[in-house]
């Protein structure tokens, strides 16, 4: 991944420009020294050579001088001497003067030389430092672009794409370049994307750019939600330079909120049961009671029996309460039996798993309970020799039907005579079952102890599901 653009922060900007202008300010006043220097040096070894040749045409011309007229006066000779001595005098000196001025230019120039190397070498320093400082700052960049979970990606005017990361890559299928310009609109639900442009087209340095919609997953196709956003990155003056934006998956976040707006729904709705089933509990128990101390007990045991079918529903986790556990939960409460339901006194037998409507879950818990009260009160679980078998089955494959039998009983009461403990578990059962579930439900006083059965609706979606199997 290359960042383009990649720049350090404000000040030090400014500070590079700084020097970056002083050193060109610095390399062009040494150049032109330099340049002077130079054509200074080669005026004066101009004239220094010039000033050699006349020197060697004098010496040349005073010989010949000499050799050509040996009659010449002795004066003359000295004169003409005097004045070529003189002219190679003022010409030595002017040589001298010469070569003096040269040299200190060559110091000049050295000593400008090395100052202009000096300079060069602390900003070579200098850029390889922030060149290392970028390097360093990019390397993290990249580590956390890589390292979070978001979509990333860069843009300019309103939603040209100009990079995108690997998680966006990885994730659509689309790469870096098919997703520059407006390719990335590919990956988002063609439902989705005139929403999309239309948010783009509001966007403006004042306001960033905010969008929900779904991203296609190139690796099945399946879309999901996605929440993206985008921040502007603004020049001193305000005016945008470009986007930089993320794409987060709330799909599961949303999915979540339906579960919570479901549950809330639900949980209220079996908070008013519940308070209905509460009530016509204690106004029934109140009713069949005939001292307080007989309310308290059975009111005491009934409500435990809901508690206990709460605790189960709210243990469910989204799934259906199955007739099993509701079985098992209700006789642990009364009995010694294991992880399978049975017990010294109590077998159990039927297929594992058959869902509740959970509408008729606390009603058919509470007949459970008064049908196992009973029988360790009065019936089979009141004496040795007693027995109580429950065994259920599915009907049709559209209802669970579920038979409970207590067997060993000596002293079963006659049909018509009055109920031991008020007759509520047999109204339950006779009465509230089929009117307010639509159970089949019937009650029988065998000769050695009672036949109860019960059968009601299977959820709809288990029958679906085991249509779809067949």
């Amino acid at each position: 991944m290359h960042f383009t653009g990649s720049n350090p922060d404000g000040e030090t900007l400014v500070r590079l420009r700084d020097e970056n202008e002083q050193l060109r300010t610095a390399l062009e006043s040494s150049l032109e020294e330099n340049s002077r220097l130079t054509e200074d040096r080669d005026r004066l070894l101009g004239r220094v050579t010039a000033l050699g040749r006349e020197l060697q045409g004098l010496h040349a011309t005073h010989a010949r001088a000499r050799q050509a007229d040996r009659a010449t006066t002795e004066n003359a000779s000295d004169l003409a001497s005097s004045a070529s001595d003189e002219e190679l005098r003022v010409a030595f000196e002017e040589l001298q003067v010469l070569t003096e001025e040269l040299e200190v230019a060559n110091d000049s120039l050295q000593r400008l030389n090395s100052e202009l190397e000096a300079r060069v070498a602390e900003r070579t320093r200098a850029l390889t430092e922030a060149n290392h400082v970028l390097r360093r700052t990019e390397a993290r960049l990249f580590t956390l672009v890589n390292g979070i979970p978001q979509l990333v990606w860069r843009a300019v005017d309103h939603g040209d794409w100009t990079w995108s990361s690997t998680q966006w890559s990885d994730y659509t299928q689309l790469s870096n370049a098919k997703s520059q310009g407006i390719g990335w609109l590919d990956a988002f639900h063609p439902d989705d994307r005139e929403g999309a442009r239309q948010a783009w087209a509001r966007v403006d340095a004042q306001h960033g750019f905010t969008f929900e919609g779904r991203i296609r997953r190139g690796a099945d196709g399946c879309y999901r939600h996605f929440q993206t956003r985008a921040s502007p990155v603004l020049t001193p003056e305000g005016v945008v330079l470009e986007w930089l934006g993320t794409s987060t998956d709330i799909d599961d976040l949303l999915t979540l909120r339906a579960q919570q707006s479901v549950l809330v729904d639900e949980l209220q709705h079996r908070t008013r049961n519940l308070m209905a089933v509460a009530q016509a509990v204690m106004l029934r128990t109140l009713k069949g009671s005939s001292s307080l101390e007989e309310f308290r007990r059975c009111i005491s045991d009934r409500f435990d029996a809901l508690t206990r079918v709460q605790g189960l529903l709210s243990r469910r986790g989204g799934q259906r309460i199955s007739f099993d556990a509701l079985l098992r939960a209700e006789l642990c409460a009364h009995v010694d039996i294991d992880a399978q339901g049975n017990g010294a006194q109590v077998s159990i037998g039927g297929p594992d798993g058959v869902p509740l409507e959970t509408a008729l879950v606390q009603t058919l818990a509470l007949a459970l309970h008064e049908l196992a009260t009973n029988a360790v009160k009065y019936g089979a679980l009141a004496r040795p020799g007693g027995h109580l078998s429950v065994r259920w089955h599915i009907v049709d494959g559209e209802r669970l039907h579920v038979e409970w039998r207590e067997t060993g009983v000596p002293d079963v009461p006659a049909a018509e005579a009055t109920p031991k403990g008020g007759g509520y578990g047999r109204e339950l059962i006779e009465r509230a079952l089929p009117y307010q579930l639509g159970a089949r439900t019937s009650f029988t006083f065998m000769p050695d102890g009672v036949l109860c059965t019960i059968e009601v609706d299977i959820p709809r979606e288990r029958l679906l599901k085991e249509r779809s199997n067949v």
